[in-house]
C-alpha cells in the first residue's frame, strides 16, 4: 500500500524519496521475517508435534506481536511523509484495517517462558 502509492505519486523519481523507500523496506523485512518464523514453526509442529514445539510457538507469537507494531509504525511514517488531507486519512484508515491484530498474546508470559527455557538450558537452545 505504501510503496504502491509512492510509485503512483512519484513514478520514476521514487528513488529520490529515500525515507519512503526505507519505510517500505522495513515493512517488507518484518513481513518476511514474521512469515518465515510462522512457517518454520508450523513445519516443526508437523514434524515433531505441537507439544515439543511450545517454545518455538511462543517465540513466533512474540515476534508477530512485535512485528505488527513495527509494520504499523513504518507504514504510518511512510504515509504521512508524502500524502496529505483526505487521501492521508483514507490511507491511515486502510492501514488500521490491514494491520488489525485481535489475538493478543500474554507478552509477559511469553517472555518469561522463553527466558525460563534459556536459563534452564544455560545456553541458546533454539
Amino acid at each position: 500500500m505504501v510503496a504502491g502509492a509512492g510509485i503512483q505519486k512519484f513514478g520514476p523519481k521514487i528513488e529520490e524519496h529515500q525515507q519512503l523507500l526505507i519505510s517500505a523496506a522495513d515493512i517488507l523485512i518484518e513481513i518476511y521475517m514474521a512469515e518465515s518464523a510462522i512457517l518454520r514453526t508450523e513445519k516443526n509442529m508437523h514434524r515433531f508435534g505441537a507439544e515439543s514445539q511450545i517454545h518455538q510457538i511462543e517465540m513466533s507469537q512474540l515476534y508477530l506481536y512485535n512485528a505488527v507494531d513495527i509494520i504499523t509504525k513504518s507504514a504510518k511514517n511512510g504515509i504521512v511523509s508524502f500524502v496529505e488531507g483526505d487521501e492521508q486519512r483514507m490511507m491511515l484508515m486502510g492501514l488500521k484495517r490491514f494491520t488489525k491484530y485481535t489475538h493478543y498474546p500474554n507478552v509477559a508470559g511469553l517472555r518469561s517462558s522463553i527466558a525460563d527455557k534459556v536459563n534452564k538450558e544455560n545456553a541458546y537452545c533454539f
